[in-house]
């Protein structure tokens, strides 16, 4: 191997690559078949695409640059979320870390930002130095051959390893196992992501990502997956029998959650689904109502669609992380994405970047003034601390309510039919927000048009009522009850302090309520606007509001989630598919014998010659 230092960062390279960060290597000298891959490496667009975003932008661009080139490859090999999987872990600093299969450094981002002196292992050259390239600054060691090249070179006092969706055949696996074990210290820990073969989004009609094929996991064919169980023998046969899962949702390439089996999902949480960025996908049924049957039934590990396990051997510490749910809201501006941390004892909202420090302070400030604008009614909000770690960073810390959210007694009612019971808890809603002790008239402010942007026909509001204070966010999950009856407001961040209409307030509550019940008649938005008073005038200013309001928290950047409609990606409805399907048939018997289906007939046999 060669070595090359880019800034702090140093690269080893095959002896046969030397020169190759000072330009693109010799084509006609890439004589082995590896260096025949990078070679159409590249003619490869999505490597061009790679650097150009690497090489002119910083990382905070990365997203609008991933989202405007409308690239997969860029999607997951940069995006910063793909580094949520295990951003939240307590890594102290200065631990030494050993990342194979980096890439192009996602998760060696977090790591180093987390203070500790990552070694990478990339065999792709091109990734490689793209990753060297991005941390020039940092210091960071990357070895850019097959990991059983370098093995020999790599200490054995490393404090964690980490493989983020790394494949390994069945043949290898122990053997690459033992050996990362060897290179641990003796309470090291291994960090391990995979998908689960029995995940159930290849049920429900996913391709598996390293064969792209329908049902390949399933069916034992291509790569090797592992069940949880399999994984749990693999791990224990190996050295790490201390064992950690948590369950990575939709799957670890980009966790929006992660649940534990200290904190397993609730019916009805699951509900992001479509998120085949890669491919196009069939659809054969409706995940979420199945995840909520798999949930009733108590089989949610088994069917999770990817795992996230801490392993050690028995001297291991820290397997058993404090926390056991996490939250991340980060398809939005750097100053407002949030990361939520549940313990089981309280939640932690934390900023995910050090802009959003006074997002969190404007949380607790909000809970104080919500407090005493509604210390009249007993609404409650749940309580608020601001709190400062040594680092500095700023986190706010809530109690962790055991109650019953008001979204699960208006859905249960409304399966029922129960109606009354919905429009009942709908007016107390209204009562809470139309009855706040400070009541103000509407006025356009300077902080108004900030948040909700330019509305057309805003005249249709000019004699609304507004509060001080106003939580826009009292949407029925946000609410819980407990045994005595009482209403607590669990999630308050999006509070402002200048005059918002309180029925704009309202106008969201129903909206979200109709958008979770679209099918049902009695839940239809005129019919919810027409309970609470609301024109179909004002009910066009506030949709406008609302769309101003996502444009804000986004600060104009296009959500991930978008990526599956920007990249085109489709899915097919098995169901209508069949339907489709019988309809032609159908027209095709009533065709026979009238000599239009013969004719049919002989003119594809002319044109196919079958």
């Amino acid at each position: 191997m060669v070595s090359q230092k880019i800034g702090s960062t140093v690269l080893f390279l095959p002896d046969n690559m030397e020169g190759f960060m000072a330009g693109e290597p010799d084509k006609e000298n890439l004589e082995n078949k590896e260096d025949l891959k990078h070679k159409e490496n590249l003619e490869n667009k999505e490597i061009r695409v790679l650097e150009e975003i690497v090489h002119n932008y910083s990382e905070d661009d990365y997203h609008s640059q991933i989202t405007s080139r409308k690239s997969w490859t860029a999607m997951y090999q940069l995006a910063e979320s793909r580094a949520g999987l295990i951003e939240w872990l307590d890594i102290p600093k200065q631990s030494k870390v050993l990342e194979l299969g980096a890439g192009c450094g996602s998760i060696t981002s977090a790591l180093l930002k987390k203070g500790a002196a990552v070694t990478c292992q990339e065999e792709n050259l091109y990734f490689s130095r793209l990753n060297a390239r991005r941390h020039a600054q940092k210091e960071l060691t990357i070895y850019a051959v097959p990991f059983d090249e370098c093995e020999a070179q790599l200490a054995d006092d490393f404090d964690l390893a980490v493989l983020i969706g790394v494949p390994f055949p069945a043949d290898r696996a122990e053997r690459l196992l033992r050996t990362i074990r060897a290179h641990l210290k003796p309470k090291g820990m291994l960090v391990l992501a995979a998908e689960n073969k029995f995940g159930l989004k290849y049920w429900a009609g996913n391709k598996e990502p390293h064969t792209n094929r329908y049902f390949a996991g399933l069916e034992n064919a291509g790569i090797q997956l592992y069940s949880k169980r399999a994984l749990e023998d693999l791990l224990g046969r190996t050295g790490f029998t201390k064992q950690e899962f948590y369950y990575p949702y939709p799957d670890y390439r980009f966790a929006l959650e992660l649940y534990s089996d200290r904190h397993l999902p609730k019916k009805g949480d699951l509900n992001y689904n479509i998120a085949n960025y890669e491919d196009d996908r069939l659809l054969l049924f409706d995940e979420q109502k199945v995840y909520d049957s798999i949930i009733e039934e108590g089989q949610f590990p088994f069917f999770s669609n990817s795992y996230l396990c801490l392993a050690a051997d028995d001297g291991g510490e820290g397997i058993k992380q404090e926390t056991e749910y996490v939250r991340y809201a980060s398809d939005r501006s750097r100053e407002l994405a949030v990361r939520t941390d549940l313990n089981g004892r309280r939640v932690c909202k934390r900023p995910m970047y050090p802009q959003g420090a006074r997002h969190i302070a404007h949380i607790a400030e909000a809970y104080e003034r919500l407090c005493r604008q509604y210390e009249q009614t007993d609404l409650k909000f749940n309580h608020c601390v601001l709190h400062t770690q040594e680092e500095g960073e700023l986190y706010a810390e809530f109690e962790y309510l055991h109650a019953k959210a008001l979204q699960t007694q208006v859905e249960q009612a409304a399966a029922a039919g129960n109606l009354k019971k919905v429009f009942d808890i709908l007016h107390k809603i209204r009562q809470y927000i139309r009855n706040s002790s400070q009541t103000v008239p509407f006025t356009i402010t300077k902080e108004f048009t900030h948040v909700f942007g330019n509305i057309a026909g805003i005249s249709a509001i000019q004699n609304a009522a507004c509060s001080e204070v106003s939580d826009i966010d009292l949407i029925l999950p946000n609410i819980l009850t407990t045994d005595d009856g009482t209403w607590h407001v669990i999630d308050y961040e999006w509070t402002f302090f200048f005059p918002i209409p309180q029925d704009f307030v309202i106008y969201r509550t129903l909206f979200f309520l109709n958008h979770e019940n679209p099918n049902n008649d009695g839940l239809t938005m005129d019919r919810l606007l027409a309970a609470a008073g609301i024109s179909q005038e004002e009910a066009a200013v506030y949709a406008q509001m609302e769309e101003g309001f996502q444009q804000y928290v986004t600060g104009g950047l296009i959500p991930y989630r978008e990526m599956v409609n920007l990249l085109e990606r489709r899915f097919f409805n098995i169901t209508e598919l069949k339907a489709d399907y019988d309809r032609v048939v159908a027209q095709n018997n009533l065709l026979k014998g009238r000599g239009i289906f013969k004719i049919a007939r002989a003119v594809k046999k002319k044109l196919t010659g079958n």
